[in-house]
């Protein structure tokens, strides 16, 4: 009897096995997907930024400098060109420069959770994410937080419609958008090819404000 009751236990046990192990499986699995979907939105959403920051520099653009417009053409800004930076974008890119700081910003704040523990380079397949946001977050929150901060001044700076203003605020967010990828993502030759100069915002017009900022950190939020 006593050896029945030990079959029948067994038996028990066996088929719970059959039955969890496959539900754990299948979370696992599904644990992953949704660490690598993760991942690969806010990939997706860190491109969207830099083809928009990357049309921003329109705005700061000197005499010399090549643009590239909507279509695809090669545009060299002129000596004598006296058209509003503003003005002028909209004709190169046909949509409006407030428009790409506004989704640039929507963008920023929806994907600023998107970096949590489980999504590093130990967890997923890939990430170009280096594993120093992981061992110090703080240091990447307030690099990204000075970018949101950035991208809400850039915005508010359209409404004053003084170019000197809007021209700083471009470059704020460029710096800023620079200096938390030169610390935290892997550098590569062909993103920085991909993505534009807005990678490490090293616009020729952004150069004195780079200075400002080395003296005064906070800077980069005013």
């Amino acid at each position: 009897m006593k050896g029945i009751i030990m079959q029948n236990f067994f038996k028990f046990l066996f088929m719970l096995c059959i039955y969890i192990i496959p539900i754990e499986f299948i979370n696992a699995q599904d644990n992953i997907a949704d660490r690598e979907n993760m991942v690969e939105v806010r990939q997706t959403a860190m491109q969207a930024m830099w083809a928009r920051l990357d049309r921003l520099s329109t705005l700061i653009a000197q005499p010399g400098d090549t643009i590239t417009s909507s279509d695809g053409s090669s545009i060299v800004i002129g000596s004598q060109n006296s058209t509003d930076p503003i003005e002028y974008y909209a004709l190169i890119h046909g949509k409006e420069a407030t428009q790409d700081a506004s989704e640039i910003n929507s963008l920023l704040s929806q994907v600023e959770k998107f970096w949590t523990n489980n999504t590093s380079i130990h967890h997923v397949d890939y990430t170009n994410a280096e594993q120093l946001i992981w061992l110090i977050p703080e240091a990447f929150e307030r690099y990204y937080t000075d970018a949101l901060i950035a991208s809400e001044n850039l915005n508010k700076s359209f409404s004053t419609k003084d170019n000197e203003k809007i021209k700083r605020s471009v470059c704020m967010l460029a710096l800023s958008c620079g200096r938390c990828h030169g610390a935290f993502r892997k550098v590569r030759w062909d993103n920085l090819r991909k993505e534009g100069r807005g990678w490490t915002g090293s616009y020729e017009t952004c150069w004195t404000y780079r200075n400002e900022i080395t003296l005064n950190s906070s800077a980069i939020r005013n």
